[in-house]
């Protein structure tokens, strides 16, 4: 049974979306960022908030 992870870390996080480190630790450090988990020291992104995020930024942004 194959599962796919709701959590990702930074490394994971920049391979999802194709960005570096610096550019993804700068994202993620913004207070406003609702999909940031923090678990003690452990800074985690969790993939589908990342995404409806993503959608309602890029769905003012197009030109049609």
């Amino acid at each position: 049974m194959q599962y796919e992870k709701t959590l990702l870390t930074v490394d994971e996080f920049c391979q999802y979306v194709g960005i570096g480190k610096t550019k993804a630790r700068e994202l993620i450090s913004k207070p406003c960022c609702k999909y940031v988990v923090r678990i003690g020291r452990r800074v985690f992104i969790h993939k589908e908030l990342f995404d409806n995020e993503l959608k309602r930024n890029a769905k003012f942004q197009l030109t049609m």
